[in-house]
């Protein structure tokens, strides 16, 4: 009989060079046959080693037993399989590089975007050619100190034409000690002195000092720059005659009395402009070069408005909050805004004399029992609060005025200069403790005063515009100056424009709050145009609605 002989167990195919690479399975593959046992018969010799008896089957999962020791085989094949031609290590190697270079190319696109947005603009050159000239910082610093104290004496001089002379004789000491050495600095020493001289502090024509013995000198022509009063006729009384009588309004603290009132003697006033019907020039204020009287009085709120001639400014900052970016030139015609905040006795006036409700505002207030303004109703003077946008409006609309525009309201506060602050560009010095949204009585600071007589532009309370809100809209005229803008003519939040109250008390800011807010510090003042503008691009109301979300903008 012929030695048994036991099954060979397949050999994995050995790996060729450049070939792709075998991969190994975990799963076990299908037990092999069982071998024939080693008994052989006659007969069976040309039979193939490894064929089973016929008729039977081997069992699945078990693995084959050694004939030697009768036990099962506890040895684990793995299956092989060729790596797909892809799969190679040279295909790794690559996609690994070009992964590489595409990681690398972006990081170096995205530091380029980075750096060309906050990296600042080139100078543009000069229409004609020639180089952008940079002065010496220190020019620059003298420079900008003059423009501030030249600012602070002006302000002194209106506070002293107002009549309130501590007030200025308070900002000219500022003046001297915050800007020594300057032009404008001497002016206030000079006007220091002549009190001693029985002087005011500002001489508006030649004055003589009067020795002991001396002739009295004659009187002065009027200046050329004045506003002139003479009495009218008076008018013939007739049985038919009407005459439209105007609400006796109370004036505002410490101004004249009101023509209109019954202690006023009636008079009239002969300026270059003619001014808007229920407008008259305030008693003693100057003219403008242009011929509009510098300060004014509506007959009915009583309120005093501040000229805002027309010209160009600089609208928005580049380092300030994205929606204050960038910053563009704008030009406005000539318009007055009033010198305060609407006060809580000029919109209770308006209430009297229209008989509107006060309800939502009141119910308003008693919301806030610990805020400043929940005791507002308590000072006259303090600014009135918890106004939404329609109720500011109609107050505008029955005093003959309108709610500023965003580019009337920075122009009146800020000036042509590019100031951040209405007092200069220098953050604020307070004469006494002032808080961001604290409310207190018009005019408590008289720091905050703009270059064109306003006060309470950086601090008080904050304040309504009549234009839209978006926060790229500046992004249009990066190239190109506006005119008499009157704000975008999409919204996509239905959100109005309001301006001052920053925190950072600058006239830069801007927000955007729904038309039916009511907040303990959000108030409004209004302006009134003199001029037409020249290019006001006024959204057509009947234009059709744009994009989902996106309604056309109707001016408000």
């Amino acid at each position: 009989m012929a030695e048994s002989q036991e099954p060979r167990q397949p050999r994995p195919p050995q790996p060729v060079v450049g070939a792709p690479l075998p991969r190994l399975w975990k799963a076990e593959p299908e037990p092999l046959p069982e071998p024939p046992k080693s008994k052989k018969k006659n007969g069976d010799q040309g039979a193939a080693p490894g064929a089973g008896k016929p008729g039977k089957k081997q069992k699945a999962g078990k693995a084959p037993k050694n004939e030697k020791s009768g036990k099962e085989s506890t040895q684990k094949t793995v299956l092989l399989e060729e790596t797909p031609n892809l799969d190679t290590y040279e295909t790794r190697q690559r996609i690994r590089i070009i992964t590489g270079v595409v990681s690398f190319g972006m990081i170096l696109l995205i530091g380029f975007f980075i750096v060309r947005h906050f990296s600042p603009e080139p100078a543009v050159e000069s229409p004609s050619g020639n180089e952008p000239q940079v002065s010496a910082p220190v020019a620059v610093n003298r420079e900008r100190a003059e423009a501030e104290a030249r600012t602070m004496l002006e302000s002194a001089q209106s506070v002293a034409r107002n009549g309130n002379a501590e007030r200025a004789v308070a900002q000219l000491n500022r003046l001297k000690k915050s800007y020594p050495g300057t032009a404008s600095a001497k002016e206030a020493d000079e006007a220091l002195g002549r009190p001693q001289q029985n002087l005011p502090l500002f001489l508006d024509r030649p004055a003589v000092v009067a020795s002991p013995g001396a002739p009295k000198p004659a009187p002065a022509p009027p200046a050329p720059n004045r506003i002139e009063a003479t009495a009218p006729d008076a008018p013939k009384a007739t049985s038919a005659e009407a005459s439209l009588i105007l609400p006796a309004n109370p004036a505002e603290p410490g101004m004249p009395v009101a023509l209109n009132s019954p202690n006023a003697t009636p008079s009239l006033v002969r300026a270059t402009k003619p001014l808007p019907e229920g407008f008259r020039p305030r008693a003693g204020t100057a003219v403008h070069p242009s011929g509009w009287p510098i300060e004014i009085v509506g007959d009915r709120d009583g309120a005093p408005m501040m000229l805002v001639p027309g010209g160009s400014f600089t609208q928005g900052r580049d380092d300030g909050d994205p929606s204050e970016s960038p910053s563009h030139s704008v030009t406005l015609a000539t318009f007055y805004i009033d010198k305060h905040e609407v006060t809580v006795r000029q919109y209770a006036l308006y209430l009297k004399e229209t008989g509107k409700k006060d309800a939502d505002r009141q119910r308003a207030l008693a919301r806030e029992p610990s805020s400043a303004n929940a005791n507002a109703s308590a000072s006259e003077d303090m600014p009135v609060v918890m106004v939404n946008a329609p109720e500011a409006r109609d107050y505008a609309k029955w005093a003959g005025k309108r709610l500023p525009t965003e580019a009337q309201w920075e122009m009146a506060a800020r000036g042509g200069d590019g100031r951040l602050y209405p007092w200069g560009f220098n953050p604020p010095i307070w004469d006494k403790k002032r808080e961001p949204r604290q409310i207190d009585p018009v005019m408590s600071f008289p720091n905050d005063l703009s270059p064109f007589g306003a006060f309470d532009m950086a601090g008080n309370v904050m304040e309504w515009t009549k234009d839209w809100f978006e926060t790229r809209y500046y992004h249009q005229f990066r190239q190109q100056p506006a005119a008499d803008p009157t704000g975008p003519s999409r919204t996509r939040n239905s959100q109005l424009s309001v301006k001052g109250g920053a925190k950072n008390w600058t006239v830069t800011k801007r927000e955007g709050f729904k038309l039916d807010s009511r907040l303990p510090f959000l108030g409004f003042r209004c302006v009134l145009q003199a001029e037409a503008p020249q290019a006001a691009a006024a959204p057509d109301a009947n234009a059709p609605t744009g994009a989902a979300g996106v309604q056309n903008a109707v001016p408000f």
